[in-house]
Order: structure tokens, then sequence, then C-alpha cells
């Protein structure tokens, strides 16, 4: 109903602008649509970065802005031209041509102006159609069942006539939109109406960085935006947290996203497992495996006595047990726990009392550093108080890891 009621506004303007302006300058217009219809959407990216220059940083709006801008910019060089032909043309018949001849071109010229008119209003309504079909795509995966906005149900209705219509097959075939845009909205709709999925995002290999970036905290901690999703609320609130439009428009981001597979990213959330990444056996998630460590320490003191193991194994799981590694794709490496590393040969100092820590103590950024590949070796290079230690790693049979970590050789097991 929405697009039968558009097209004969559409008509009902348009046609009546036609014939009040006539068939020169409506022609010309009309010329300047078809144009604009197939050149918008491949000039919108130039739009965008344009807003951005200007100060528009809401991602969402320059998105949906860049295509109806360019369509408008292009329609008024058209019009502008548009004025210095008729004002040529007509000033033949209005100083030069005799009165009877002049009132026959009007006449022409309004009645020609009609049909450019009805025929700007199709091309207008096509390219309507086409933005409602595209934009609609979007609006649909995020639409909450239970609160929405009204520009949303707005789309939404216009979108669903469409395809009722029939219509909707003319508006996908104009202006053709990338895989990697309909590919974009698949992904954004599966998070949206599957919270169990969206805590499996961040540990998504390209992303691991992005999480462990000091500007993007407030962003992955925010409770706010995490309750407002998962109860797909109105999409609204999420889109004005102030939280978000910094993390996207952040160059780390930009980065990351040029180099985001989103066909990999789709299986990793559906599945857990990333084919893109898996061919890198070191990248990924470790927990320390204490009794990997203590079979290590035994191995590589076998005059260690009983007590001595005994004592070990209580330390490495009060110590250590919250150990863990983040390695990241672009040779990041971040060591994470609760407590600073203390060598294993003073903690086994029977005179050696730790600290107790509070329960709820967080769990913190104990080294970060960089790791490198030579052929099927891998180094860590951390950076620690005493300064920059490198450790060759080893992958052990079973998907672990072993490496020096500050004073302690630790190994570590992949976490699912």
């Amino acid at each position: 109903m929405t697009i039968w009621l558009l097209a004969l506004l559409l008509f009902g303007i348009v046609g009546a602008l036609g014939r009040q302006i006539g068939g020169i300058r409506m022609g010309v217009s009309l010329l300047g649509a078809l144009v604009a219809l197939f050149v918008a959407g491949p000039l919108s990216p130039v739009v965008r970065m344009a807003l951005g220059a200007a100060g528009f940083n809401n991602p969402v709006t320059t998105w949906a802005l860049g295509a109806p801008l360019a369509f408008l910019a292009i329609l008024m060089i058209f019009n502008s031209s548009a004025v210095g032909v008729y004002l040529k043309i007509s000033g033949y018949y209005k100083h030069r041509a005799t009165d009877d001849i002049r009132m026959r071109w009007e006449r022409i010229d309004s009645g020609m102006g009609l049909a450019a008119g009805l025929l700007a209003a199709v091309v207008y309504l096509i390219a309507a159609s086409a933005y409602v079909y595209h934009v609609g795509y979007y609006t649909r995966q995020v639409e909450s069942p239970t609160d929405n906005p009204i520009w949303l149900k707005l789309v939404n209705k216009m979108r669903d006539d469409l395809s009722s219509s029939k219509f909707d097959r003319v508006a996908a075939g104009v202006g053709q939109a990338s895989p990697t845009f309909f590919q974009t909205a698949d992904v954004i709709g599966l998070l949206y109406h599957n919270p169990e999925l969206q805590a499996r995002l961040p540990e998504y290999p390209l992303f691991m960085s992005l999480a462990e970036h000091g500007d993007f905290q407030s962003a992955f901690t925010n409770d706010t935006v995490r309750a407002l999703l998962t109860t797909k609320t109105n999409i609204a609130f999420v889109l004005k947290d102030p939280t978000g439009q910094p993390m996207i428009t952040h160059p780390e981001t930009l980065r990351v996203l040029k180099q985001l597979d989103l066909a990999d990213l789709t299986k990793f959330l559906q599945t857990g497992e990333s084919e893109q990444f898996a061919k890198e056996p070191l990248i990924g998630k470790w927990q320390a495996d204490a009794n990997g460590t203590l079979k290590q320490y035994t191995q590589r003191n076998p005059k260690a006595s009983p007590n001595e193991i005994t004592r070990l194994r209580s330390i490495l799981r009060f110590f250590f047990s919250d150990y863990t590694l983040t390695i990241t794709p672009d040779e990041k490496v971040y060591v994470k726990g609760r407590r600073d590393p203390v060598a294993f040969a003073a903690l086994l100092n029977p005179l050696y009392r730790p600290v107790n820590l509070p329960t709820n103590a967080p769990t913190k950024t104990v080294f970060q550093g960089t790791w490198k590949k030579d052929g099927d070796k891998y180094q860590f290079t951390l950076t620690t108080p005493q300064g920059d230690k490198t450790a060759d790693v080893n992958l052990v049979d079973g998907g672990k890891l072993a490496t020096v970590i500050g004073p302690n050789g630790l190994v570590f097991s992949r976490t699912e």
C-alpha cells in the first residue's frame, strides 16, 4: 500500500511540475535523474567521506545519506543546466518569433513537460524503491519483537509492500550492492537475534587485538549495551550509545575491517571455528595448564623431592591457574593473570608467604609483547620491568604450548 501511495504522490507532483516548467527543463531533469539512478551508488563513498570531513561522524547516518545526497547533487547539476538551456530557447520564441508561433511552442513545451514529468516520476519511484530495498535489508535484520522506532517500522513496511507488489524485482536490479553489503547485514542480524553469539565476537582472532586495545575496553565491557542487545530492544537505543561511534570510526577498527572475511566470521559465530586462522596453530587463546607445567618442571628438574613437587602443585594452582595467553593474527601477545609472576625458586622457599588477594581481584595484563615465526619455530618478545625478554615457543602434541613467562617455564592448553 505504501509503495502505491508513493507512486501516486510522485506522479501527481512531478507530472504537475513538468507541465508547469515545460518539456525543456523537465527533459534535462529527466536525463539527470537517469544518470543519477546509476551513478549515485558508486559516488556514495565519496559523499560519505565529504560528510565525515564536514564533521558528521555518526557512521549510520553517513552511510544512510550517501546515496540520496549523491542522487540529489547530480540532479541539481542537471537542473541548473536545464535553466540555462531553457533561457536560450525561450528567449528566441519570446523575442524573435511571432505570437502564434510562440503560443504553439508554449503549448507543445507544456505538453512535453507533462510527459517528461511522468517519466521522471517513474525514475524517482525506481530510485526510492531501490533505496528502500537495500536499506530495508538492514532494518529487517534488527527488527525488535517488542519495540521499534517509527522510521524502522516505516522502512520495513515499505519493503514488505515492495515484495507483495513484486516491485522488489525492479528495485533489486537497480544499483546492485556488492555481496559484502548483504553479508554484513546477515552478520548483524545473526548477532542481534542470537544474544548467545555476541559474547563470541571478541573471541574471533581478528578482533582479539581490538578487545585488548585500551580505547575499546569501555565498548567491550559496556553492561548497558549488552543488556539492550540481549533483550533485542529498540535498535535506536543501541545506536545512540556514546561508546559505539568512536569505536567504529577508530583507525584500528578500520584496519581490521579491511582484512575481515565475512564468510569466515559467520562460520566462527555459528561453530566457534575459523578456517582462515586455523592454518596458524599459535593464534588463539590459551589457558595455563598446571599439570602440564608441573610435568615440564619435573622433566627439567629430575632431582626435585616429592615435597617440592607437592608444594609446587599447590603453588601453580594458587598463582598461575588463572593465567591466559592471547595471541593475535597481527603478531601481538597478551599475558593476563591476577598476580605478577614470581620465580618458582622463590615460591618453593618454605619462608615465602604469598600475599592474599581479594576474591574479586580483577585480571590484569601482566605482560604484553609480540611473536614471530621463522620456519616452523616461534618466539615471544615480552616487555617486562627488566626490559624486553625473548623466549622460544614450543607447540606440544595435544594442543599445548610451552614457553617462558617472566622467570618461569609455563605450559598452556588451548581454550575451547
